[in-house]
């Protein structure tokens, strides 16, 4: 993990503030105590772990003073592939954390993991390969926490050496083999007890077989009577069937004697029409001169008739035509009307239009509004820019004093370290005489005098300025408050203006729409329309008077016509009924030999009907037995079912133990196949287990955590100390048991840890942490590439202090980037690039040297 970018949003003391990592190996990240440095590597483990120095009080301490939220981005380079996490709190009643975690994917940010919280978690730390406590055991000498590892227990020392060799993976291994050899276990006991269970049933196979023979015999004695009782059913069925037919046919015996009845009833009826027909027809021959006479009064009739409804027709078309025409007319006058109305309604609408004394005043007094309103918008715009320029001037004397309160504040410094007894020279960092330190001191002290005075005389021209912007902010407001006016005047403007305009307008279409109207009533009164339709109803009326149509004659016409109708049927019948009078004695012979033959065919279905009634009553008698041989047949086919079932169960058992058999032999190999599977996971779960593997990892380790700590030591000390990793230590009783202790050793021999001062322990914290994080960026599948040292320089004298930074620079080459955090001047120029945090009252600013 090789950082590039961090940027932090309400972050502790930092407000807004951007570290860019971009071409930076070795670093001193310098500043101030309290100026925010160590709070840098608080977000970057708070963005990749959620963790920083504030431990269990919580996010919420994280968050500036003052403000209800932050956020850290932290960009890193992960192999080939570079990431960005974006870690958010929010504060508050409803207080919640946001992380995101990307991957640049063509030069854009896309998401890997769409879960929650601690699904992002997961995903980042399976990335880096690495937890928060091994970072901080490892690679991180937070300050005050360089001894994180050394005061460990020797168990917690082994385990973070564990997980820094990457020895997790060896637990989860032995874990593996522990489950399986419990399901080994599990499937050997359930195969022991099914082998019992094969076994048991076995034993009755012969019992099995006996079942079998007495289920035979059985089925085959009853197949037997079934058969008989069978057959004994199927002479009922058979009768059935018969008895069915015989129904069948006397239905059609029955529809044979109703149709023949039927047939013969309509054969009388139709008898009794011929033979009325056939007297109508008689009596019609006695009446042939009377027809005759009617019928040529009725022919006169329809002549008349016809000449009348002719007059009639034209009589008609000229009424529709007058109807029309007058109708015309009419609509023409109604259109007049409508326009003289419509012109009547405009002049009303056109004379209200026109501007009143009201309006005209009304606009006056608009526009000296709006010329006040335009004054005075000329003297807010002159207000503010003298509000600009008292803005700028505050502005510059508050910078002023900001620069003289820090100068004043370095001078404070100064005079504190020249009032003790052992003051330097601030220059040549050379003890100072008491006459020289007394001399400084007044000559600083009137420096100091100096600024004050320039100080406050700039804070009384402040506030002299913030009096006269707050005049001139009320006199704008004020302003404000009446141009608020401006902008419905000028709508009210615009809007008189457009009906006085209307007004105008209005007066001169007012003098056509009058001239109009008074042309529209002269033809109204005279009549002067229509003048086409008017003649043309002249004409139609002169025509209708010619015709001379008489409707009485024409009704009268119309009623002999109607009377006389009877005699011009008549006269069709007559034409006509010798032939129909010869039609009807014919019929009436066929219908004579029609009612023979249905007569005939009547007798013949009565008489088969009774003998097929006779057949079915046999039938009948021979069924009354049915029952008793149904309910034989039926307890036949239950016994001969439930003898089957019990061979079916017989033959079924004697199969299964067949398949027992097979499954026996296949759960005996199972078994010894399951034997040998144990013996291997068990020697696999010694071999995982913390005495096997890990423990062999951790011996081929050791050596090469104790050669770098040493070396690096050795240089630090003149090869005065070493440090010496014991991985077994004997209990009290005598047992060997799995460890990592640490002996120290000088030229006085080995002591205890807390027997060194503190610079020697810092020395030998620093040298085995190094040791540690070397091999945390070169173990197999590592993620970290970044050491970063917190302080600690503080416990050294100056040779040690360079010896450190010697040691520093000897291990670059093995991290892609060192990061050094301290407050002492005289290391600032130790290393080729210095990062300056520097506090100031809008938060703490970061600037790259």
């Amino acid at each position: 993990m090789i950082p590039q970018k961090l940027t932090l949003s309400n972050f502790m003391c930092y407000r807004q503030a951007t570290l860019d990592f971009a071409g930076i190996h070795v670093a001193c990240l310098a500043g101030e105590n309290g100026a925010g440095k160590s709070s840098l590597l608080d977000a970057i483990t708070w963005a990749l772990w959620g963790h920083s120095r504030l431990g269990a009080r919580g996010d919420d301490d994280l968050i500036r003073l003052g403000q209800d939220s932050m956020e850290v981005e932290f960009t890193f380079k992960l192999a080939d592939d570079v990431y960005r996490v974006l870690r958010r709190r929010e504060a508050g009643k409803r207080s919640r954390t946001l992380l995101d975690f990307q991957v640049e994917d063509d030069g854009r940010w896309r998401t890997l993991v769409g879960g929650g919280v601690r699904a992002t978690q997961t995903s980042i730390e399976n990335a880096l390969r690495l937890d928060h406590a091994t970072f901080v055991n490892s690679a991180f000498l937070r300050q005050g926490h360089a001894d994180e590892f050394t005061v460990k227990t020797a168990a917690e020392r082994k385990r973070v050496l564990g997980d820094i060799l990457g020895l997790d993976r060896w637990a989860d291994y032995e874990e593996r083999a522990k489950q399986r050899l419990k399901a080994i276990e599990s499937e050997v006991g359930a195969i022991k007890l099914r082998l019992e269970e094969i076994d048991a049933e076995l034993d009755r196979r012969s019992e099995y077989q006996a079942q079998l023979a007495s289920a035979q015999a059985a089925v085959d004695e009853l197949s037997e009577a079934l058969e008989e009782a069978q057959r004994a059913y199927q002479q009922i069925e058979a009768a059935r069937t018969e008895l069915r037919h015989l129904d069948t046919q006397i239905d059609d015996q029955d529809d044979r004697i109703e149709q023949a009845e039927e047939e013969l009833a309509g054969l009388s009826e139709e008898r009794s029409d011929r033979e009325q027909r056939l007297a109508t027809y008689e009596q019609l021959l006695a009446e042939r001169e009377e027809i005759k006479a009617g019928y040529q009064a009725y022919q006169e009739a329809v002549d008349r008739e016809r000449r009348l409804g002719e007059r009639l027709r034209q009589s008609v078309e000229l009424d529709e035509r007058r109807r029309a025409l007058v109708s015309q007319i009419s609509e023409t006058r109604h259109q007049l009307e409508a326009k003289r109305e419509m012109l009547e309604q405009r002049i009303d609408e056109l004379v209200s239009r026109r501007p009143g004394e009201e309006l005209l005043e009304e606009r006056e007094d608009v526009q000296a509004k709006l010329e006040h309103l335009r004054r005075l918008s000329e003297s807010r715009e002159a207000a503010k820019d003298d509000l600009g320029r008292i803005s700028e001037r505050q502005a510059e004397l508050s910078a002023r004093n900001d620069g003289l309160r820090r100068e004043m504040e370095a001078l404070r410094e100064r005079i504190e370290l020249l009032r003790e007894a052992d003051a330097q020279c601030p220059l040549c960092e050379q003890p100072l005489t008491r006459e020289h330190r007394l001399e400084l001191l007044d000559r600083i002290e009137r420096e100091g005098r100096a600024k004050g005075d320039a100080y406050r005389a700039n804070q009384a021209t402040i506030e002299d300025l913030t009096e006269q912007a707050s005049a001139l902010e009320g006199q704008i407001g004020q302003s404000d408050h009446e141009l608020q006016e401006l902008s419905p005047l000028q709508r009210q403007a615009a809007a008189i203006d457009q009906r006085v305009e209307q007004g105008r307008q209005a007066a001169e279409a007012l003098k056509e729409v009058r001239g109009e109207l008074r042309d529209l009533e002269t033809r109204l009164d005279e009549e002067d329309y229509a003048l086409k339709s008017r003649a043309e109803l002249e004409k139609v009326l002169e025509e209708a008077e010619q015709l001379g149509y008489d409707s009485e004659a024409h009704e009268e016409a119309r009623k002999a016509v109607s009377e006389g109708q009877v005699y011009a049927e008549r006269k069709a019948q007559l034409e006509t009924v010798e032939e129909r009078m010869e039609e009807e004695r014919a019929g009436l012979e066929r219908l004579a030999e029609a009612e023979r033959r249905w007569q005939g065919e009547l007798a013949a279905a009565r008489e088969r009907r009774a003998a097929l009634a006779e057949e079915r009553e046999a039938l009948r008698e021979r069924l009354k037995g049915a029952r008793a041989v149904e309910e034989e047949l039926q307890e036949m086919r239950a016994k001969e079912a439930q003898a089957r079932q019990k061979l079916g169960a017989a033959q079924q058992r004697l199969a299964a133990c067949e398949a027992l058999e097979q499954q026996r032999a296949d759960k005996v190999e199972r078994k010894e196949a399951l034997a040998t599977e144990e013996a291997i996971y068990d020697d696999l779960r010694t071999a995982f287990g913390v005495r096997g593997v890990p423990a062999m990892i951790i011996e081929a380790a050791v050596p090469e955590i104790e050669a770098e700590a040493n070396h690096l030591l050795s240089r630090m000390t003149d090869g005065r100390m070493n440090v010496r990793f014991d991985t077994q230590r004997e209990t009290k009783a005598g047992d060997v048991r799995e460890a990592l202790e640490i002996q120290i050793s000088d030229e006085l021999g080995t002591r205890p840890y807390e027997n060194y001062s503190g610079g020697e322990q810092f020395r030998v914290n620093f040298a085995i942490r190094i040791a540690l994080s070397k091999l945390l960026a070169r173990r197999a599948g590592a993620q970290l590439q970044t050491l970063v040292i917190d302080e600690g320089f503080g416990t050294q004298d100056a040779q040690g202090r360079q010896r450190l930074v010697e040691a520093i620079n000897a291990v670059q080459e093995d991290f892609a980037l060192v990061l050094v955090i301290t407050h002492i001047r005289a290391l600032k120029d130790a290393f080729p690039v210095r990062i300056e945090v520097t506090k100031t009252s809008d938060g703490s600013s970061i600037d790259i040297v």
